[in-house]
């Protein structure tokens, strides 16, 4: 697993690459229904579809419960992208590319790439937030995330 964490100022942003062992078009179908987020997304507690693109998440945070809403930007086949409309100033996006590398030049495997930069709308919370770690947070769930998405996918359970 590849990741890079960057610190820009009052914001934080996360990369993370995870190679899967499982077609590109089942793993992209399977993330491209943002409901599916609660399953694989690691802090993910709830999704609630609000029209056909716009999505409220529970989530778990190092400052307690927050309630960001989401709205769908892009999706395409190999990808899908958001934005965050409240509590949380950011955007996310998930894509899929065959994995043409060692053993994957037959269409059985993928990498999934997981971007994501983020700040609290709140200032206070922000501070409080970056304070107690939230982009270590946010990296380790985020590799989580991708684990359990490779557990999930490879072992056929979704």
């Amino acid at each position: 697993m590849k990741d890079r964490e960057h610190n820009t100022g009052d914001s934080g942003s996360v990369a993370i690459e995870q190679r899967i062992d499982a077609p590109s078009k089942d793993v992209a179908a399977y993330i491209g229904d943002f409901s599916n987020a609660k399953e694989w997304m690691v802090g993910v507690e709830s999704v609630e579809k609000l029209d056909e693109d716009s999505y409220r998440l529970l989530l778990e945070s190092p400052v307690g419960k927050l309630e960001p809403e989401a709205k769908i930007l892009e999706h395409r086949d190999d990808a899908i992208r958001w934005v965050y409309t409240s509590v949380i100033e950011g955007s996310g996006e998930v894509t899929v590319a065959p994995d043409s590398g060692a053993g994957g030049a037959d269409g059985s495997s993928c990498i999934v790439s997981y971007t994501s930069d983020f700040s609290l709308r709140s200032k206070m919370l922000n501070r409080a937030a970056r304070f107690v770690g939230v982009e270590h947070f946010a990296r380790k769930n985020g590799e989580r995330s991708l684990l359990r998405l490779k557990y999930l996918m490879e072992a056929r359970r979704y």
